[in-house]
């Protein structure tokens, strides 16, 4: 599930709760007025429909189906708002329940699906109110009518506004949250959510992706020699460099420092060929900063998919003794050998 998807429904399941306890206040209410009015029927949908908002009080805060619940609990709850307004003994106070319509189903529904459930009921509603309200004979009150159709136009608008600039807003916050601040590519919030998407996407195909930690090698040494502007210059350009020569379905992120994460769909041979061709094209490719020509390498370890790991931190770590290999053997290279890799690492262990 993306972080947007979860904030969304997050968002929902608190706006719901705040329904269902006004509902079953409400209901309540109305059941003992209506018991009085001795309009019995309805008396008793309205306790009904109280006990359903208490059953569905702890469903809500945990299921997984949440939007098939608020369709199953607003539908059957509209319906009998309008039955209730279509009733002789209700009077024209009823309406202001159907004002607030657009308002909860653009809250719980989203844009697309409150829009519709708020112009399906909320036309059906001005029919039963100007027909049981309005018609005197064979005339309408026309200063009363456009009132109520003015109203509620009001409320679709301004429920329609809002929840479309928080939608816009919500998304560009998620955005913010997953992009890195000094390179403009996506961080490791991203990367794991990048990751956790094609994962679900092809579980079950024999779908191809290798993941490479990419670390500038000497990094330090360009702070310390030209200074840290040179430094996040460098960043930049490796950042700007490399997303410029990957494909389309690739993923770079910045996870910390001078490291990079490379998501590519592509073999581990394929991909150790691509990295390596990056590495020497980046070499011939320097930093100009403030008329000095800096020259920037990197050293890089490659992990597969299934071979290497199915997690993500798998595939990272054995990237990262792949990486710790190439940086051990004089840096500017690429390791993705696992053979290689082990027997390098057991000799410096013994």
């Amino acid at each position: 599930m993306t972080p947007q998807l979860v904030q969304n429904i997050q968002h929902r399941r608190e706006v719901m709760r705040a329904l269902l306890f006004i509902i079953c206040l409400g209901g309540i209410s109305f059941f003992t007025i209506n018991v009085f009015r001795e309009v019995y029927f309805l008396a008793f949908l309205e306790l009904a429909y109280s006990i359903y908002a208490i059953a569905l009080w702890r469903i809500i805060s945990k299921t997984d189906n949440f939007q098939r619940w608020v369709i199953a609990f607003l539908i059957p709850l509209y319906t009998l708002i309008l039955y209730a307004l279509y009733l002789p003994e209700t009077s024209k106070s009823m309406f202001v329940w159907i004002l607030a319509f657009p308002i909860v189903s653009y809250l719980l529904l989203g844009k697309t699906a409150g829009f519709l459930v708020s112009i399906l009921f909320l036309i059906t509603a001005l029919i039963i109110y100007h027909v049981k309200f309005l018609t005197i004979g064979e005339s309408v009150n026309i200063a009363e009518s456009l009132n109520v159709i003015f109203s509620s136009a009001l409320m679709i608008s301004f429920a329609h506004v809002y929840e479309k600039n928080r939608e816009s807003n919500e998304v560009r916050l998620l955005e913010l949250a997953g992009t890195d601040s000094l390179t403009g590519v996506p961080n490791r919030l991203k990367l794991y959510e990048s990751y956790r998407q094609w994962q679900r996407k092809n579980q079950d195909k024999q779908s191809t992706m290798s993941v490479a930690l990419i670390d500038l090698d000497h990094f330090k040494t360009i702070n310390d020699q030209y200074g840290h502007s040179a430094g996040d210059e460098a960043l930049r350009h490796v950042a700007s460099f490399i997303q410029k020569q990957m494909p389309q379905d690739a993923l770079l992120a910045r996870i910390g420092g001078e490291e990079f994460t490379l998501q590519l769909t592509d073999t581990i041979d394929q991909s150790c060929d691509f990295v390596d061709k990056l590495r020497g094209e980046l070499n011939n490719t320097p930093l100009v900063h403030e008329g000095k020509v800096i020259t920037i390498t990197f050293s890089a370890g490659i992990a597969t998919y299934g071979e290497d790991g199915t997690s993500l931190d798998a595939l990272l770590a054995c990237a990262d003794k792949r990486l710790y290999i190439a940086k051990r053997q004089g840096r500017n290279q690429v390791c993705c050998d696992r053979n290689h890799a082990e027997s390098t690492l057991n000799k410096e262990l013994c």
